[in-house]
């Protein structure tokens, strides 16, 4: 029975994990029990954490399972996050030991959900505080295996692309902090000179790659949510995870070491198990920029997800605060005529 109603109506949700079990365990697995419960409020997509006991070998003997359902509002977005689970599945990316991909099991088009193995971890952020570089070192290994990973998308995430999108960003970024106009344009204008080659090879990206999506595995790192995945520049995740890690550094102080030495210790790890790549930290650094003015823009433009007035101070302080970090303003008293811009 259901502890907790999900997305799907019972009747639903055993039609869909049953399937599942048949799919993986072959036609004789029988679902016995199963509960339902939401597994995070973060995030765009809406994932169920299964937790199922079923006999799947035609026996007495009931075997329980743990399974995350992640829900999505088009098939297509849905289809897409099966391939990849699929392809890494075959290439055996967990069973080389520096990463742990969560197992695929169904792909249900109808409720435009994916069924995985449910895969536990400690945050890595907390775990840092307590392992520290091992923690970090394991962080930039499993990067380098996940970016060595063929796979068969033809989607690619050029830096071209994403300078296109950032531009617009940039102007109403300009309208709302009008002081600060003219330090965004050169930041731009800087963007557009440094724009990187792609890599003749691409790689694997992850695409939203962030602390949230890491978790600590007795000295594995698992890597969870692949909703936006492409191939290019490996740097292009590194320079997001780097912009995730100068966000949390400068919202939480003493959460993680210093920010220079994470970055030093993530570079350290992921070059020691990658060929040569002697202009890899300039484009890490490019990305960064770009990820950070992306999030900054986020932050004071979409009030949806959080409409209470004191959850908008903070992110418009935090958009500051990273504003400062890309464009160089020195002093708090630099912004006091941008915090009321509209």
């Amino acid at each position: 029975m259901n502890a907790v109603q999900v997305m799907l109506s019972p009747e639903e949700t055993q039609a869909v994990l049953s399937a599942g079990l048949r799919e993986t365990h072959g036609a004789d697995a029988r679902l016995e029990d199963w509960t339902a419960y939401p597994l995070t409020k973060r995030g765009k997509r809406r994932a169920v954490h299964y937790q199922l006991r079923a006999r799947v070998d035609g026996t007495a003997r009931v075997q329980c399972h743990d399974w995350v359902g992640k829900f999505y509002d088009r098939d297509e977005d849905a289809r897409r996050v099966a391939t990849i689970l699929r392809e890494l599945a075959a290439a055996g990316l967990s069973g080389r030991g520096a990463v742990v991909i969560p197992g695929f099991i169904a792909h249900d088009s109808t409720h435009r959900v994916v069924l995985s193995r449910y895969e536990p971890g400690e945050s890595t952020v907390a775990a840092t505080a307590k392992y520290n570089g091992r923690v970090l070192a394991a962080i930039g290994r499993a990067m380098a295996a996940l970016h060595a990973t063929p796979v068969s998308s033809t989607a690619i995430t050029s830096p071209a692309s994403l300078l296109g999108d950032l531009e617009p960003r940039l102007t109403d970024l300009c309208a709302r902090f009008r002081g600060r106009a003219a330090r965004l344009l050169a930041v731009l204008a800087r963007l557009e000179r440094q724009l990187p080659q792609l890599p003749a090879a691409s790689s694997l990206l992850h695409g939203d790659l962030g602390p949230s999506h890491l978790l600590w595995q007795r000295g594995r790192i698992v890597v969870l949510d692949f909703d936006k995945w492409t191939r290019g520049d490996p740097a292009a995740d590194l320079g997001h995870l780097v912009a995730q890690l100068r966000r949390l550094t400068l919202r939480k102080p003493g959460k993680l070491p210093s920010f220079a030495s994470v970055c030093a210790a993530l570079l350290r790890a992921y070059q020691s198990s990658t060929p040569p790549d002697p202009g890899l930290a300039r484009r890490i650094a490019w990305y960064e920029r770009v990820a950070l003015l992306r999030k900054i823009h986020f932050l004071v433009s979409n009030t949806t997800r959080h409409e209470q007035p004191e959850a908008l101070r903070r992110r418009r302080t935090e958009a500051i605060r990273l504003l400062r970090e890309v464009s160089g303003t020195a002093s708090d008293d630099a912004w006091v005529g941008d915090r009321h811009a509209s």
